[in-house]
């Protein structure tokens, strides 16, 4: 019964020495973990650490400003990582963190356009708030210059412009219209009208007579036109109806 219970004891001690072992990682694979130290600066009237979070490639690694700002995030493996700064109150730019084999890092700026374009940053990190989130799209406002180049109303402003004109030109059509019924205006036309448009049942002389008179000869009396009269023209239709059923 002594040997059973000696056995079962050697078999459990190796049992144990044998699992510890396997379970125990060797040396040679441990692999190095590193950390991100840097620093959130904001304006010295504002203190919204509280809602700030330091994120390493969006979540995998998040960590906490301390009331100064700084802030370290350990357990980080070698490798390339976006460092951002979540904060509802502020907007950061990011900055890509390298991590060599060999615990070294090197920061820089952000470009998802040109990757290979490396613009290096200091270490460690330092995130300065640039602008504010604009969480509200701002209303839009209306001047008098928004009405004034709209093309509809240019044809409004000829309209109100054109009006009073017409007005006027009718009311001058107006004016003129009575100056002309006026009896005095009538009989200046009417002078104006012989003036241009001399009667010849007037003896006047012309150029003819006066050469005539001052060169020789004698003068050339002008004889007024013939008159002719309703019956003379009847006549001289009926005769000309004969002539010509004559000729027929």
């Amino acid at each position: 019964m002594n040997k059973l219970i000696v056995w079962c004891l050697f078999y459990s001690i190796l049992i144990k020495i044998a699992t510890s072992s396997s379970s125990s990682p060797s040396s040679s694979n441990k692999i190095p973990l590193y950390t991100i130290e840097g620093q959130v600066v904001f304006p010295s009237d504002e203190n919204v650490l509280d809602n700030i979070r330091i994120l390493v490639d969006e979540g995998l690694y998040i960590g906490i400003p301390r009331v100064d700002g700084t802030f370290v995030i350990s357990g980080i493996p070698s490798g390339s990582y976006i460092v951002a700064v979540n904060s509802p109150f502020h907007i950061f730019e990011p900055v890509r963190v390298d991590i060599n084999s060999k615990g070294k890092i090197r920061a820089r700026a952000v470009n998802f356009i040109e990757p290979g374009k490396v613009v290096t940053m200091k270490y460690p990190l330092r995130f300065e708030s640039h602008t504010k989130p604009n969480y509200f799209q701002k209303r839009e406002e209306y001047h008098l210059t928004d009405i004034l180049l709209n093309p509809t109303f240019f044809p409004i402003i000829l309209a109100v412009i054109s009006i009073p004109l017409v007005l006027i030109f009718l009311k001058q059509q107006q004016a003129m219209q009575n100056m002309q019924d006026a009896p005095e205006i009538q009989e200046t036309v009417q002078r104006l009208n012989n003036f241009i448009q001399p009667n010849y049942n007037y003896n006047f002389p012309d150029i003819i007579d006066w050469l005539i008179t001052h060169v020789g000869g004698a003068r050339r009396i002008r004889s007024p036109p013939e008159e002719t009269t309703d019956s003379d023209s009847k006549q001289n239709r009926k005769k000309s109806k004969r002539e010509k059923n004559q000729a027929d």
